[in-house]
């Protein structure tokens, strides 16, 4: 009897995470995809099946491509940049000068920062009226008066991006960070010893050491910026002109603008197994990395 209640003591503890689990997450996921097959909105209480027509009728639009479009875009820039300034950051954070301490301070402050305070921040260095920014660049020439960060399709992208990764920069500043502290001194005395550059050592020693890091990092900065939609909506409203409407906004407006709970739902439903996907195809190319590496290291 003792033993039979030792083997079910832990599945009694995680009985409640189970049903917050199932209450939170598993179920409006079960009513969301069943929803995407009825033609559910404000006007419509009931809910009628209606199959995969609002799959079609998804696919079939050009809106939802060129959702998809800017998207992409706005994945492949958030993540490249935030990559590249994140390391950057990471490097300085390890240089022992006086007045590092007040150097790291001001590489977080921005990741301490929440989203929306970030987009106004941003609207105000940038506005025409106010911003402090815009003055600098208007007063040395590289802006016109007219310039408008904000109203003009691809300057829009641009800002949405940038805003982005001066948020989540610190993320991977700390994290790359704490990964090179842990780089072991033998293997940089002994590059150097054998006559190893600063460049060697980092290409050679560094990097490898800090690519686990890197790939979690790019996983969570992936999702992280699919699922991006408060710069957006504070900055540009999806602008103009739908350049800068991406799938979270495209989602927003069909389920609180347009009241269609049920495309809503089919277009949250598509954007889940898009991150799907392309999680797959991740882990498929990171497995075919490492099975190329050990043939590699077998042959010689």
């Amino acid at each position: 009897m003792k033993n039979t209640t030792k083997k079910l003591l832990p599945y009694l503890y995680s009985t409640p995470f189970l049903i917050l689990l199932f209450a939170f997450a598993l179920c409006p996921f079960i009513l969301n995809i069943g929803m995407s097959f009825t033609n559910y909105g404000l006007m419509r209480a009931e809910w009628n099946f209606v199959g995969l027509k609002n799959y079609l009728d998804i696919l079939t639009d050009k809106t939802t491509w060129k959702a998809i479009e800017l998207t992409v875009v706005f994945i492949i820039g958030c993540v490249g940049l935030t990559m590249l300034l994140g390391m950057f950051y990471a490097i300085i954070m390890t240089f022992k000068i006086k007045g590092i301490t007040l150097i790291k301070a001001l590489i977080l402050m921005p990741w301490i920062i929440p989203e929306s305070v970030t987009a106004y921040v941003w609207k105000w260095l940038f506005s025409a009226d106010s911003g402090l920014i815009f003055y600098i660049l208007e007063k040395v020439g590289l802006i016109t008066k007219d310039t408008s960060f904000f109203f003009d399709g691809k300057l829009a992208m641009v800002m949405i991006i940038l805003a982005n990764v001066w948020r989540t920069a610190p993320f991977v500043a700390i994290m790359t960070y704490a990964k090179l502290s842990a780089v072991p001194d033998g293997h940089v005395e002994a590059a150097q010893i054998d006559g190893a550059s600063s460049a060697q050592v980092f290409q050679y020693i560094k990097i490898p050491w800090m690519m686990p890091i890197l790939k979690r990092c790019a996983m969570l900065l992936f999702v992280w910026s699919f699922n991006s939609f408060s710069i957006i909506y504070i900055l540009t409203n999806g602008g103009p002109a739908g350049a800068t409407t991406t799938l979270p906004y495209l989602i927003r407006q069909a389920g609180f603008v347009n009241f269609n709970f049920s495309r809503a739902a089919a277009l949250s439903t598509i954007s889940l197994l898009i991150i799907l996907i392309c999680a797959c195809l991740a882990k498929m190319i990171n497995a075919s990395a490492q099975w190329i590496k050990r043939k590699g290291e077998i042959r010689l």
